[in-house]
């Protein structure tokens, strides 16, 4: 069984995801690491101007189990380094480059193979795993995602601003919604939830229960 869990960032997609794979027993694969992965090395080189069979020399390797996804780079598996605004927004523009999306997807269906997963991102129920069983799309309005955000990032001691932190969503949302090819919008077949307003214990039994009955 393969369920395909997408929406925007910081709309608990993560969150219903990885308890989701630890309530079924099925392993977790968050394909937005990888992305973040590799933004955060085109943020250290200074530009998205990268080939994607250079990116792709990297030593790097993903782990994905029950509840979670790492990744590890020269051995080393990295985690906060890759949370940060300027890491998203260069992963943002090297999704814009249909080569590397093309490679991604790729990877992940390499990855992945016959495997049951249930993998969460922005494109695994459009591109990656399009005949997936499920087709989930998780979101909540911008306001909401920036608020989770700041609070996430103030609790870690980090300086940041609320503002900033919208306009930084609202941007990548335009951009990603705007892409000539692979834009970023729910699969037609997936059934689109909104979090805005809902616990994530209720989105998550809600989902159950979709599961139970089909």
């Amino acid at each position: 069984m393969k369920i395909a869990i997408d929406g925007p960032s910081a709309s608990g997609k993560s969150t219903i995801a990885r308890l989701l794979s630890q309530r079924l027993g099925i392993p977790y694969l968050e394909t937005g690491l990888l992305y973040r992965f590799f933004g955060y090395i085109a943020y250290k080189r200074g530009t998205a101007e990268l080939p994607p069979d250079e990116l792709f020399k990297e030593d790097f390797k993903v782990v994905f189990d029950v509840g979670k996804t790492e990744v590890y780079w020269k051995g080393k598996r990295l985690s906060e380094e890759l949370k940060g605004e300027e890491v998203g927004r260069y992963a943002s523009l090297l999704g814009e480059v249909p080569a590397f999306r093309e490679r991604m997807i790729k990877f992940f269906r390499e990855l992945v193979g016959s495997s049951q997963v249930v993998g969460e991102g922005r494109d695994v129920g459009t591109h990656i795993f399009p005949h997936a069983d499920y087709k989930f799309f998780i979101t909540a309005s911008p306001e909401e995602r920036a608020r989770r955000r700041y609070l996430e990032l103030k609790e870690k001691g980090m300086d940041v601003s609320y503002e900033d932190i919208l306009k930084a969503i609202q941007e990548r949302d335009y951009r990603d919604a705007n892409r000539l090819l692979y834009p970023f919008r729910p699969a037609e077949d997936a059934l689109i939830i909104d979090t805005t307003n809902k616990t994530v214990e209720e989105v998550l039994e809600y989902i159950l229960s979709i599961l139970k009955e089909k």
